[in-house]
């Protein structure tokens, strides 16, 4: 019926398509993951520039906070100079308000004069004071 000759032929034939089917098959899969590993590929790089970008934005950013802490801390430094100088100065006054004597009590038109003289003395230090800050 059929020679051996043919049978032979038919699966070799048969054979060869399976082989070449086979190799299509890989060669599909393997272009398909190439494809889908350039893509993930490509995503990973956009995240990866967006990553060094936030880097670089958050090193400027403590750069700038670091500046700004040194400003503020040298502010801090003069403005608790300029207080301390204050504070003497108040003192001072403090200390020579108590040492004056008191107003002797038998001479009520002198209180009224010695309060006023007291009092344009305080106006005129507090202008001064105010002018100087």
């Amino acid at each position: 019926m059929i020679s051996p000759a043919i049978t032979a032929i038919v699966i070799a034939v048969l054979a060869a398509l399976a082989f070449g089917g086979g190799f299509a098959l890989s060669d599909w899969r393997t272009a398909a993951q190439i494809q889908r590993l350039n893509t993930n590929n490509a995503m990973l790089s956009a995240a990866n520039d967006r990553c060094a970008t936030d880097i670089q934005s958050v090193r400027m950013a403590l750069e700038a906070l670091t500046v700004a802490t040194a400003k503020r801390e040298k502010d801090a430094i003069k403005a608790m100079r300029g207080a301390a100088i204050a504070a003497a100065t108040h003192t001072g006054n403090a200390k020579k308000i108590r040492s004056l004597r008191p107003v002797p009590a038998a001479t009520p038109g002198k209180q009224c004069e010695m309060i006023n003289t007291e009092q344009i003395q305080y106006v005129q230090s507090r202008q001064r004071h105010d002018l100087s800050h």
